[in-house]
């Protein structure tokens, strides 16, 4: 690999591990890069699309996702989740769900329905959901810094899905913060009117991948204290050994992102290729 290729790669990987947009100061006093030369490749990387200007600062771009796209980080969780998710949806009797964070909203990358649920959920795989009013949303925004949750949701009223939508950022950052508190987000009609939605938090360890597997069904349903907090332990129990299944992908690294900060991390092995 050339120097320039692995340089422009560094800052990409850096501007990954961030919690948000980075300015060009840090990014070169972080990198131990002159910020002449940072801005050089910075400039390279947004014109494909790669990275981008965030008000003051450089932040990863929307090219990457559909980069991301065709990288089997995805297949994986759901490869490692279905089990789980198969079981949830059979013992609850309702739909379950596996979403990740894509961009500023949740994508559904699977589900699995039991024969005889109550309800058919309007959204499939594919379909893009809001992270502010959906159960899957809380609970991947309850895996984010404040600084991240805060530069997706915004400073103004969210769009209003239903009566029942919670359009204020700091309400959402609040009902992020009692899911992390339960264990659990959960989605009162917020979306869809007669759904409700509790959903619990999924890592990928050594990626940047946060996701959330769910399972939802009627209000009328879900609002009895028994049934409740039934689905909280088939959900809790699903959640905790998906996780398990993920951690296992790999094995641990320790890597340092931006700010000194240590985390956990797994590098994935490839895909094998015949």
């Amino acid at each position: 690999m050339s120097e320039s290729a692995g340089k422009a790669l560094d800052l990409l990987f850096y501007l990954a591990r961030a919690s948000g947009p980075i300015s060009l100061a840090r990014l070169s006093r972080d990198t131990g890069m002159n910020k002449a030369t940072a801005l050089r490749y910075l400039n390279v990387l947004e014109s494909r699309g790669v990275a981008e200007r965030s008000g003051t600062g450089w932040a990863l771009g929307l090219a990457l996702f559909e980069l991301g796209s065709h990288v089997p980080i995805r297949s994986i969780v759901v490869e490692r989740v279905r089990p789980f998710l198969e079981r949830l949806a059979r013992e609850t009797g309702e739909s379950a769900n596996l979403a990740c964070l894509a961009g500023t909203s949740a994508i559904y990358l699977d589900r699995a329905e039991a024969d005889n649920r109550s309800l058919r959920m309007r959204s499939v795989p594919g379909d893009r959901l809001p992270l502010y009013c959906t159960g899957v949303g809380k609970a991947i925004l309850s895996l984010l810094s404040e600084e991240r949750a805060r530069a997706i949701l915004g400073t103004g009223p969210l769009p209003k899905i239903n009566e029942n939508t919670i359009t204020d950022p700091e309400l959402v950052l609040k009902e992020a913060a009692v899911t992390r508190e339960t264990g659990y987000g959960l989605d009162r009609e917020e979306y869809e009117t007669g759904l409700t939605c509790m959903a619990k938090p999924l890592r990928l360890p050594g990626s940047d991948f946060a996701g959330a597997i769910s399972v939802s069904g009627p209000t009328a349903r879900m609002r009895d204290p028994a049934v409740k907090d039934r689905f909280v332990e088939c959900l809790s129990r699903a959640a905790a050994e998906a996780q398990t299944a993920l951690e296992a992908a790999a094995g641990v690294d320790a890597v340092e992102s931006p700010g000194g900060r240590r985390s956990g991390a797994v590098p994935l092995k490839p895909e094998r290729t015949e």
